[in-house]
């Protein structure tokens, strides 16, 4: 009877061992899910390449590693899905780096006014030390990046009138995401800043309780602003870049094989996002034009980026250090 239990058990490990080596998944032998939130409108190149990144994941792991994608905010705001991938209860997220200071300041960093010369520079150093110090930062919050997706440069929509110089932001209720340094550099121009969120954004232009909103081109489309807005201004005043993180826990339970796919996958969408942005952005501002929106881009950027520069001294005492601000001017090409 004995030797009868002992082959049976055998067995049965045996066929476990079976079963499990030919899964060849995460590091526990099982498949693995992930939620991956974002706060970006479903119809802008960044939200479909992240859905093309996840289609493609499951089918190049053979469906060991699926994501779940869940755009515009779906399951909360950036600061409320940072904490649900810091607490564990979900696995991935694509959030914008400036408001990542939600868990340490120095993310902040990303909402310097005007802070790369021009746009190459910018894109390399998220390449560089500059966005491997990021990466860094964040690591120490239980995350692991695996990538970064541009989001662009950021401009002016409003009812007022067009913006050219800093004075014409005086007085102007503009709204700006949760992110302390927005609103210190729009009130360097006596604007007056409303932090909301991003999906309340078109019911409070469309009733008056704003003048103003700031987006990428791509999220003034999307989101049919020009349905409430007048002006568009092309100020490019901040330049933003979403960082994709996966929960560190949940990454190391990854195959190393599985973890390259999603890295290299990663990589592709980031770059593909930069050709696609740089190929709209006419065909966006004439979008707009045809849709009834008066665009200009005569913008005084040397007046915007002289009047909001206090802002650098004071955050870099206050909360971003010497060694990022080092990091920083030496790749921003000023």
């Amino acid at each position: 009877m004995g030797k009868k239990v002992s082959f049976s058990l055998l067995g049965v490990v045996f066929l476990l061992f079976v079963f499990t080596g030919c899964t060849n998944s995460g590091a526990d032998g099982e498949s693995v899910e992930l939620q991956l939130g974002h706060a970006l409108s479903e119809g802008t190149p960044a939200a479909d390449l992240i859905d093309e990144m996840a289609e493609n994941v499951e089918e190049q792991t053979d469906g060991r590693v699926t994501f779940d994608v869940f755009p515009n905010s779906q399951l909360g705001s950036e600061t409320e899905m940072l904490e649900q991938v810091q607490m564990g209860t979900m696995e991935s997220a694509g959030i914008m780096v400036g408001s990542m200071q939600a868990l340490d300041m120095k993310m902040a960093i990303e909402d310097l006014p005007y802070m790369w010369k021009d746009i190459d520079h910018a894109r390399e150093a998220y390449k560089g030390e500059f966005g491997d110090y990021l990466a860094d930062v964040m690591s120490e919050q239980g995350m692991t990046k695996i990538g970064y997706m541009e989001w662009g440069y950021r401009h002016i929509t409003n009812n007022k009138q067009p913006i050219v110089k800093p004075e014409d932001l005086k007085g102007l209720s503009l709204r700006v995401a949760e992110t302390s340094l927005r609103v210190d550099a729009f009130e360097q121009v006596g604007a007056l800043p409303t932090v909301m969120a991003f999906s309340e954004v078109y019911g409070a232009l469309q009733q008056g309780a704003l003048d103003a909103q700031e987006n990428p081109l791509a999220n003034i489309v999307a989101p049919k602003f020009d349905e409430v807005q007048d002006y568009l201004s092309l100020t490019e005043h901040f330049y933003n870049t979403v960082m994709l993180v996966v929960d560190t826990d949940v990454w190391e339970d990854i195959s190393e094989e599985d973890q390259q796919i999603i890295l290299d996958e990663a990589d592709r969408i980031s770059e593909e996002v930069t050709k696609i942005n740089d190929e709209k952005e006419e065909e966006y501002v004439q979008e707009l034009i045809d849709r009834g929106m008066e665009v200009n881009d005569d913008v005084d950027k040397e007046a915007f980026r002289e009047a909001m520069l206090p802002v650098y001294d004071k955050w870099e005492e206050k909360e971003f250090g010497e060694e990022l601000m080092d990091i920083y001017r030496e790749a921003s090409g000023w």
